[in-house]
């Protein structure tokens, strides 16, 4: 396959070691005293799914409520989920992350969601377990078990991005403040929205979708995916123009083979979001 254009940013941060405030729960954390960064500011190749996970699924109705939603629920709910404290155990989410965060052209590094950049394997010590969907915008649901650990909903993050998306709901931004860390671009953030790299867009729609359709009937008072978008145009907008890639399709492999036994169907099977959910765009 073809690759795609691979933007290299090296950097050598040295700095004191320092600590920061996770955004969630006031946890400590400390980020890297050096970090050797490559940044993939394009996609990995695009991804095609062949598989039969889905094999027993033969709904078809359509909408928020349709037959095809209400079946992905029951399906797509983990069988178990990662423990939210620990490093170093095989059932731990930061040893999970670890693995499938991992870069698909070096297995000795990981990458981080907004930055994109790809650094070596190492302890969550370094970097934070980022709600993609905030707590605060869930009804705080997610707290640290359950949709709170869930590898298909968790990523890493520096601390300084985690902490600078905040509780922001995902959109276009006009006119706001570009962001960057160590020199990588990784956004554009409004009083009220933050819009990722394009190459980042479609992950997360993937993911709030996800999230939405695995956990809608398990949590009594779970909110509409409008709490965390600002519209289901945007969330569909991002699905279609940042098409998943290896990276995603990577993702769903380890969580399929991992104590979670599911996978995102909406990296599978893109059609899937407009079945679901473009009824409720305009």
């Amino acid at each position: 396959m073809k690759k795609k254009t691979l933007f290299l940013l090296a950097s050598i941060l040295t700095m004191s070691l320092f600590k920061v405030q996770n955004t969630f729960k006031n946890e400590i954390v400390e980020e890297p005293i050096v970090v050797e960064a490559a940044q993939h500011a394009a996609n990995f190749d695009l991804y095609t799914y062949t598989g039969t996970y889905y094999n027993s699924i033969t709904a078809t109705g359509e909408g928020l409520n349709g037959s095809l939603r209400n079946a992905l629920t029951d399906y797509i709910l983990p069988k178990a989920w990662p423990t939210y404290s620990g490093t170093s155990s095989s059932n731990c989410l930061a040893f999970l992350l670890q693995e499938a965060d991992e870069n698909p052209e070096n297995s000795s590094q990981m990458i981080y969601l907004y930055t994109r950049d790809s650094v070596n394997k190492n302890a969550a010590s370094s970097w934070n377990r980022e709600h993609v969907w905030p707590q605060s915008l869930s009804n705080n649901n997610w707290g640290k078990s359950k949709a709170g650990t869930d590898l298909l909903h968790i990523r890493p993050t520096y601390s300084t991005t985690n902490s600078t998306r905040g509780n922001l709901k995902f959109g276009e931004v006009s006119g706001g403040t570009q962001r960057t860390y160590n020199g990588m671009p990784y956004g554009e953030t409004s009083s009220t929205l933050f819009e990722p790299l394009p190459s980042v867009k479609g992950d997360v729609a993937r993911i709030i979708m996800y999230t939405w359709v695995a956990y809608k009937d398990y949590y009594s008072n779970l909110p509409a995916v409008t709490n965390v978008f600002e519209s289901y145009n945007t969330l569909l907008t991002w699905h279609t123009e940042d098409k998943p890639d290896v990276m995603e399709g990577y993702r769903n492999d380890f969580s399929e083979t991992s104590l979670q036994k599911n996978r995102n169907p909406f990296v599978d099977r893109p059609e899937m979001a407009w079945q679901i959910f473009g009824d409720s765009a305009s």
